[in-house]
């Protein structure tokens, strides 16, 4: 018996140190995104495998379901992208293999946010990683060192 909790007490740091999949860091955030904006989570909404909105409060993301959860926001200012034209609202889906409900997103994005920053990549505008987006306004000027930039070059959106 000693033995199995010696096994287990060696084995649990490098198993908590692999982090999990995903996680990004502020640098892999910064160097993969294509588009760095700020903005706001104005809204939640729901869309099944086919697309169609979801609206039943109840309706749960996970293994074995076939819906995704995403985040209406309002892009205030472009920083950087590499789009021609970058949309003044924007649908970011969560991550859809967590356990989640439409209602239980929606109440906690019942208010307004206040501005982020957003650091989405491709042409769909997704996050890094599934669910991984956003960050504290205070991450900019590390964002854009990090990116090669001296300074960020904003223009309203």
């Amino acid at each position: 018996m000693r033995r199995i909790l010696l096994a287990l007490l060696v084995a649990i740091p490098s198993v908590a140190s692999a982090g999990f999949p995903f996680e990004a860091t502020l640098e892999e955030m910064a160097t993969s995104a294509d588009h760095v904006l700020i903005g706001r989570v104005t809204g939640v909404d729901m869309i099944d495998g086919d697309g169609n909105q979801v609206t039943d409060p109840e309706a749960r993301t996970g293994p074995g379901e076939n819906n995704q959860i995403r985040l209406r926001i309002a892009v205030d200012v472009v920083i950087a992208s590499n789009a021609q034209v970058v949309p003044s609202a924007l649908f970011v889906p969560l991550a859809s293999h967590l356990h989640y409900s439409l209602g239980q997103i929606r109440e906690a994005h019942a208010a307004e946010s206040e501005q982020r920053l957003l650091l989405l990549k491709g042409e769909r505008f997704e996050g890094i990683k599934p669910g991984v987006f956003m960050r504290s306004l205070d991450d900019t000027s590390e964002v854009m060192r990090l990116r090669g930039c001296g300074s960020a070059e904003s223009r309203p959106n």
